[in-house]
């Protein structure tokens, strides 16, 4: 049986004018997180854990938590906390595209960052001194949000960008990504349609008849800020939506097959066992609640 997955969307009214940005502090005594129920939301999200021991399954991946953890919380993403301990607390921020879009005139904005890329892992573990700051932006947000001035969303922005930028480049140094995505032009724009494009869009002329550029343009962008060809990028971006459908749906295999552009279901089949190991039958009677 399958547990329905809950949508949260981001609350406008929460605040007097539209910030569309929030901090929310999580703990025993304050606001929980509910464990064993999957969910996703429709805005971003990052998750500073302050305290105690916690375990998170993102896209059907575990994750082992404790102080000094950030989670990168990707919009439309399905994640579920398995199990918390009794002290755990942390601070959850999050924001809409629009709120960083406007300010920056650049809709390309979340996109430049490695943390939010699907294919790159959604946790980083900080050293004390720095997770330290973060915690005290997050403070510094909150106090903020709850004694809003005429020039706060100058003020929360700064604040939020300053986090971004840091983490970012923590986290590039960390897992030794490439910095080359956050100018490159071509990885971005291909990114952003790939996210927008991916259930009905999946051949690489697709997107180089979309982005205006050649084949080999596409790749070589590619090849340098992900380490990756497009094919794989696309295959492996089609695989998280298959198996996303696979848990988080009650929708039958040909009607996956006919919505996410497979030629048959033997075709669909063999894509999915060549990449996992399981048939997808197989996949979703182990893996589902």
């Amino acid at each position: 049986m399958k547990l329905e997955t809950k949508r949260h969307s981001f609350d406008r009214k929460k605040y007097d004018r539209e910030l569309l940005m929030d901090c929310v502090f999580f703990s025993e005594v304050e606001r929980k997180v509910v464990t064993g129920q999957p969910f996703c939301y429709d805005f971003h999200g990052i998750f500073i854990q302050n305290s105690g021991k916690a375990k998170i399954s993102i896209e059907n991946e575990s994750f082992s938590l404790n102080r000094g953890c950030i989670i990168f919380l990707r919009a439309n993403q399905v994640r579920e906390w398995v199990a918390v301990t009794t002290d755990f607390s942390g601070y959850l921020l999050i924001f809409e595209n629009e709120f960083t879009e406007t300010f920056f005139n650049d809709d390309l904005f979340v996109h430049r960052f490695q943390f939010f890329q699907i294919s790159q892992p959604p946790i980083l573990r900080c050293e004390d001194q720095l997770f330290s700051e973060f915690v005290e932006n997050c403070k510094r947000i909150g106090l903020e949000l709850n004694y809003l001035r005429d020039d706060s969303h100058h003020y929360l922005r700064s604040l939020l960008y300053t986090m971004l930028i840091r983490m970012n480049r923590i986290y590039i140094e960390a897992y030794r990504l490439s910095t080359e995505l956050y100018q490159d032009s071509i990885s971005l724009r291909f990114r952003k349609s790939l996210e927008e494009n991916i259930r009905s869009k999946q051949r690489i002329e697709d997107y180089t008849e979309l982005l205006k550029v050649s084949r080999s343009q596409l790749n070589k962008a590619l090849n340098k800020t992900a380490g990756k060809s497009t094919a794989v990028v696309i295959r492996d971006r089609l695989l998280t939506e298959v198996k996303r459908d696979l848990l988080y749906s009650d929708k039958n295999i040909s009607d996956i097959v006919y919505e996410l552009g497979f030629s048959d279901k033997s075709n669909f089949v063999r894509f999915f066992k060549r990449l996992t190991g399981n048939t997808p039958n197989e996949f979703r009677s182990i893996y589902r609640k």
